[in-house]
């Protein structure tokens, strides 16, 4: 959700508050809706927050020092205002902070703070944090100078007054001391201009150091990385890390002690992380389904070994996910029951009453975009506790979902900028697919069955006529308020990430359903006019199902816009969508995701920065 950015470099440099920009706008896709960044100068701190688009700053910081830290802020505790929005400044103006996540204790935190006489000035649970610090501050210095415990107990009260500490110890203690006090998932950043140092905590939310010889980056994910460091660290929970200018240190945030640094080489592509021409980033991804359904796939049948033998042996199968990832794992786990395999799909955040009967015997597959969703990160905590096995296929390598794998798997999709994932959701439906079909001894047959979905896309793509359809039917679409969508077996989990995908774009009450449901309720939403839309797919007896649903919807006046490969009777439009077998999920969710596109335009919205929505959602 929020997006985080630090950066120290060599003295004498002076461009950190344009590193601080460049790094947030390449995490614009995380969804935000205020920024700001923060520079150490020779007089204090230079401090600029601002609502909307991240843009070039106001004032140039005089007399910068090479380091400082950005924020991208998604509103939880307060409204979308400058004062609202990270970095934080203490009350003596040393320190400022950022952060992502939310503060569980915030009210309870805030009432004692108010009785120890600090005022707050911003609607947000961060400004516990500036205060809690600043006290913490305050106590280990007069410990230090009193040489006696403070009357008011810290969680480091007992150690703190042994020995003398350095200015730098004593402000990385008063952080740990800090997050000590906090509840829930809480990953925060604090710049302090007396030591000239960064200090981080990671509870929840990712953090990747970058580090060169010039240079050290501290982020929310890579993408500012990339091109600027050889070398990142992934800061795992509970982790508090300490830069001061090049040096790098790493502690346990609850201990204190020194944690080992394990680097590793930053290896995605740049090139990969611009629009190619394209005028969004949406459009662009779309495209790239023809390629990236295969690169899903690129594995070998022994890679897919270890996992089969673990998936054989299993008493039952859940897939996990949410959002769009949820319908993903819906569509796997349908792959899994027509394979006669016991597999349930479970939506993450709703997904308690199943961990008490969740056992070692069984088997979980997490599917993630980011590899960082709460929702899902919780459950799977609780499974690995009970030592349950875990298979992940995630578009982000190395992320916290990645390393809590038993079985870790990578939908090879490239950076998905949009926030509206297109190309992440069809790869890891392909992928489900082809574990499926390796399970039954179908390998190659899956992998040509993949190949040529990617040359049914291309073809797609390349015939304009199909595109020119759908923006008319969008500029019909502009002043419709509700929107059904009708799916049937292997496309329920179609019409639901078809609806979802035109909800998140264009801000349009797109519903999907299952084709059968229609009778039982849904059919007293459709009067004279009403578009519903039906996906007419998979075998024979689906197709005829579905188009039985449509003949009832347009018996009351509906008008029927038909994905399909064959134009029907009473479709009053046809959206042609290649058949593709088992892959039929695929070739038909493109329509939705082309529509989604284009009315988003006619609506003259954002198609890659939807608004109230984040890519990476990190909190609960």
């Amino acid at each position: 959700m929020c997006g985080i950015i630090a950066y120290s470099g060599k003295n004498g440099t002076n461009n950190s508050a344009r590193e601080l920009v460049e790094g947030l706008k390449k995490m614009e896709y995380r969804g935000y809706d205020s920024w700001g960044v923060a520079v150490a100068t020779d007089q204090g701190i230079f401090l600029e927050r601002k609502t909307g688009p991240i843009s070039r700053l106001n004032k140039n910081p005089q007399k910068a020092l090479p380091f400082g830290i950005g924020h991208t802020r998604w509103a939880t505790h307060g409204g979308v205002t400058e004062n609202n929005a990270h970095p934080h400044v203490s009350s003596d103006g040393r320190f400022v902070v950022v952060q992502n996540g939310i503060v569980e204790n915030f009210l309870e935190l805030k009432k004692v703070l108010q009785k120890k006489g600090y005022k707050f000035v911003t609607q947000t649970d961060t400004e516990v944090i500036v205060h809690l610090v600043h006290w913490e501050l305050e106590k280990l210095n007069k410990e230090q100078e009193l040489d006696k415990k403070s009357k008011i107990s810290s969680p480091l009260s007992s150690t703190s007054s042994k020995s003398k500490l350095s200015i730098e110890k004593i402000f990385r203690e008063a952080v740990r001391a800090t997050f000590l006090q906090l509840s829930g998932r809480n990953t925060f950043v604090a710049l302090d201009r007396k030591t000239e140092s960064i200090v981080a905590i990671r509870q929840g939310s990712p953090l990747v150091i970058g580090k060169s010889d010039k240079e050290v980056f501290l982020a929310s994910d890579t993408l500012p990385l990339l091109g600027k460091v050889p070398e990142i660290v992934y800061v795992d929970d509970d982790q508090l890390v300490e830069i001061k200018g090049l040096s790098l240190q790493m502690f346990s945030a609850k201990t204190g002690k020194e944690v080992k640094i394990k680097t590793q080489k930053l290896s995605q592509e740049v090139s990969k992380i611009d629009k190619d021409g394209f005028d969004h980033f949406m459009i662009k991804e779309i495209y790239e389904q023809q390629h990236t359904v295969t690169e899903a796939v690129s594995y070998s049948e022994e890679e897919f070994l270890p996992l089969i033998k673990e998936l054989k042996k299993a008493e039952k199968i859940y897939t996990i996910g949410a959002g769009t990832a949820a319908f993903a794992a819906g569509q796997i786990a349908r792959f899994l029951r027509e394979a006669g395999y016991s597999a349930y799909e479970l939506i993450a955040y709703d997904a308690e009453s199943y961990i008490p009967i969740i056992t070692k015997k069984d088997v979980v597959i997490a599917v993630s975009q980011s590899g960082e969703t709460a929702d899902t990160l919780e459950v799977v905590k609780v499974l690995k506790k009970k030592k349950v096995p875990l298979a992940s296929i995630v578009n982000m390598m190395n992320s916290t979902l990645t390393r809590m794998s038993d079985y870790q798997f990578f939908s090879r999709s490239g950076p998905e900028i949009c926030v509206a994932s297109t190309k992440a959701y069809t790869a890891q439906v392909v992928w489900g697919y082809v574990l499926v079909q390796t399970m039954m001894g179908n390998y190659r047959k899956a992998q040509r069955e993949v190949h040529e979905l990617s040359t049914q896309l291309q073809e797609y793509f390349q015939q304009k006529k199909y595109q020119k359809v759908i923006k008319k039917l969008a500029q019909k679409l502009v002043k419709e308020e509700h929107v059904f969508v009708l799916g049937k077996s292997q496309h329920m989990y179609t019409s639901l990430e078809g609806a979802l995908k035109i909800k998140e774009i264009t801000y349009k009450h797109f519903e999907g359903f299952s084709a059968g449901e229609l009778k039982h309720g849904v059919i007293a939403l459709v009067e004279k006019g009403t578009y519903v839309f039906g996906i007419v797919g998979g075998s024979t007896k689906e197709k005829q199902e579905t188009l039985n649903a449509l003949a009832e919807v347009k018996a009351r006046g509906a008008k029927v816009v038909g994905i399909a490969s064959e134009p029907h009777e009473f479709f009053d439009v046809h959206l042609f969508a290649p058949d593709s077998n088992g892959l039929d999920p695929i070739t038909k969710i493109i329509p939705f995701q082309l529509l989604s596109y284009y009315l988003a335009l006619e609506l003259k919205n954002d198609p890659d920065k939807p608004r109230n929505l984040a890519k990476s959602v990190t909190v609960k």
